[in-house]
C-alpha cells in the first residue's frame, strides 16, 4: 500500500483575525517552514457563515457581483454574492445583506431588524438567470422569520383585514400569505441552505432564546420574538401544511431555514459537507496523511454540528488523524475524542489580552508556530 503523502490544510476562520483562506496560509507557512517540499492540499471552508462565498468561488467557478440592498436597518448597503451565468449557479451569504458585523452595538435592534435585502440579492441572482441557489444562513442580525426575504420575493403577508403587514412588529396580526405577486422564477429555482445549526423555529431552543440575546434583544425582547415567531410559524402550516416546528435548522438565521424550507421548498446541507463534496477532498482521501482544521474557538459549540466536528467525522471515517488549532480550546478530551478527532491545540503562547490575541498579525503568527511545532512532532513519530 503506498504511503500517504499529502496534509490536508481546512481552517475554518478565526472570526475577527482570520478569513479560512488566511488561516491555511498560516499552517502551510509553517508547515513549509520545517519542510519546504511537504505535499500539501488546502481548502477554503465555511458552515453557512461568514466565508461561504469564498469557499465555493473555486469549485463553482463563481464571478463576483456587487448590489445595493437594505441592510438589517433598512439602509442602502453593497452586497457581493457568487454567480455562475453559465451553470446557473449563485451563492449568497445571509450576512452579507443583513449581518450582525455591519451594525453597531447600539445599532442593533431585532424587533424590527428585516432580511429584506437577502431577499433582494435573491432577485437579482434571480433576474441575472441563476436557478440553483446556495443560501447561507450565517451571522445574522435578524429575529424576523424570513418574513423580509419573502416580502423582497413578492410574497404578501396580510391581516385579518386584508391589509398588508410591513412592519415586522406586526407580525403578530398575521391571518394569511398572499403568493399571488411573487417572482415568476421562483417556480424553475432550487435552493440549498447552508448552515451548521440545528435549532428549531421557536422555544427554548429556537431562533429566539438561543440567538436574540447576542443580537440585541433583552429578557423582554425574546419573549415578543419568540411570540412572534409561534403565530408566523402556526400561518405557514396553515398555508402549507408544513410543521415548520418539526424542521431541523429552521431556527437559522432568525428563522430564515424555516421560511425557506416550507416556502421555497429548500434543502437544508451542511457546510462542510458541501465543501467535501464539491473540491474534490473525497476522491483523493487516500493521499492523505493528516488533517489539520480549527476555527477561532474551540468549545462545546464546536461539538453541535459545526465544521471542524464534521472535519473530525470526515477524518475518522477513512482513519485519517485530525489535528485541531484555535485560539481557545474549552471542551473536555472525551468531547474531542468522540467527534474523531486526534487532539486540539490552542495556538495562544502565553497570557495575552483577547483585543492583542485577534489582531489579524498576531493570529496569524501564532497559528504558523504552533502548526510548525506540531508538524514538527509529527514527522519525528513517523
Amino acid at each position: 500500500m503506498q504511503e500517504r503523502q499529502t496534509i490536508l490544510v481546512a481552517m475554518d476562520s478565526f472570526k475577527g483575525s482570520l478569513s479560512s483562506a488566511q488561516a491555511n496560509g498560516a499552517v502551510m507557512e509553517g508547515i513549509r517552514q520545517i519542510n519546504p517540499n511537504q505535499s500539501i492540499q488546502s481548502i477554503e471552508v465555511a458552515d453557512g457563515g461568514e466565508g461561504t462565498v469564498a469557499a465555493l468561488t473555486g469549485p463553482f467557478n463563481l464571478t463576483r457581483r456587487k448590489v445595493t440592498v437594505h441592510d438589517a436597518n433598512g439602509r442602502p448597503t453593497e452586497a457581493v454574492y457568487g454567480h455562475n451565468k453559465k451553470t446557473k449557479r449563485a451563492v449568497i451569504e445571509v450576512a452579507s445583506a443583513c449581518g450582525l458585523p455591519q451594525l453597531k452595538k447600539e445599532e442593533r435592534n431585532p424587533l424590527t431588524a428585516t432580511s429584506f435585502g437577502v431577499g433582494q440579492l435573491i432577485t437579482d441572482a434571480l433576474s441575472s438567470g441563476a436557478r440553483r441557489i446556495y443560501l447561507g444562513l450565517g451571522g445574522s442580525a435578524t429575529t424576523d422569520a424570513g418574513v423580509g426575504m419573502l416580502q423582497a420575493l413578492g410574497y404578501r403577508f396580510l391581516a385579518q383585514d386584508g391589509t398588508e403587514i410591513t412592519e415586522m412588529q406586526e407580525l403578530t396580526s398575521l391571518a394569511s400569505i398572499d403568493e399571488t405577486r411573487v417572482h415568476p422564477a421562483l417556480e424553475d429555482c432550487q435552493f440549498t441552505i447552508i448552515c451548521d445549526v440545528d435549532n428549531v423555529f421557536y422555544g427554548p431552543t429556537g431562533a429566539a432564546y438561543v440567538y436574540g440575546p447576542q443580537k440585541g434583544a433583552s429578557e423582554r425582547d425574546v419573549v415578543e420574538l419568540n411570540d412572534r415567531l409561534i403565530h408566523v410559524a402556526k400561518v405557514i402550516t396553515e398555508h402549507t401544511g408544513i410543521d415548520v416546528q418539526s424542521i431541523q435548522g429552521a431556527g437559522a438565521a432568525g428563522g430564515l431555514g424555516g421560511a425557506c424550507s416550507s416556502l421555497l421548498q429548500a434543502e437544508l446541507k451542511r457546510g462542510a459537507e458541501l465543501i467535501l463534496e464539491e473540491t474534490g477532498v473525497m476522491a483523493q482521501v487516500a493521499n492523505y496523511a493528516f488533517i489539520f482544521s480549527g476555527e477561532g474557538k474551540i468549545d462545546g459549540q464546536t461539538f453541535q454540528g459545526k465544521l471542524p466536528q464534521a472535519i473530525g467525522q470526515f477524518g475518522h471515517r477513512f482513519g485519517i488523524p485530525v489535528i485541531l488549532l484555535g485560539g481557545s480550546v474549552d471542551a473536555p478530551i472525551e468531547h474531542i475524542r468522540t467527534a474523531g478527532i486526534t487532539a486540539a491545540f490552542s495556538i495562544t503562547q502565553q497570557p495575552v489580552a483577547l483585543e492583542e490575541m485577534m489582531q489579524p498579525k498576531k493570529a496569524y503568527d501564532t497559528l504558523k508556530y504552533t502548526a510548525a511545532n506540531l508538524y514538527a512532532l509529527w514527522m519525528t513519530m513517523r
